[in-house]
């Protein structure tokens, strides 16, 4: 009984170091490609947005909601992208999706706003609904129609 047992440590050992080596194979692959594709992408957070550029975003929206119940609370550079922020005093009774909609065709600046369009060139521009706190909102990204 006891010689059998040994001879089954002995088979397994070159198994599990067989299985180590392909291991660590397979994880050194994955770690150059990992290595490889970051030196060749450059990620939306490495984008500056300058402070002109989110005074721009901020004068045109303000000037969209002087009066009325919705207000504009400002823009952020967040990650490469410009978020700019409404506050709704209740929610919309539509889907989101609806509201998406509403978003890109209502509240998106139009192409007469070249100057924003042209400041904010490849830069995402989203604009966020909410009504008390910001991590609940309803959002949609502006199409830029001078690209």
């Amino acid at each position: 009984m006891n010689h059998n047992l040994y001879i089954d440590k002995i088979s397994r050992k070159p198994l599990l170091m067989a299985l180590v080596m392909c291991a660590s194979v397979v994880l050194s692959s994955c770690i150059q490609s990992q290595s490889a594709s970051q030196a060749s992408y450059v990620s939306p957070a490495s984008v500056s947005i300058s402070d002109n550029t989110l005074k721009l975003v901020n004068r045109v929206f303000q000037s969209n909601f002087i009066g009325g119940d919705w207000y504009y609370q400002g823009a952020q550079a967040v990650n490469g992208t410009i978020n700019a922020y409404i506050q709704i005093p209740q929610s919309l009774d539509m889907s989101k999706e609806v509201q998406r909609n509403y978003l890109q065709k209502a509240i998106c600046p139009g192409a007469d706003k070249q100057q924003l369009w042209k400041s904010v060139k490849g830069i995402p521009l989203t604009v966020h609904l909410y009504t008390f706190n910001k991590r609940h909102t309803v959002y949609a990204e502006c199409t830029n129609p001078l690209a």
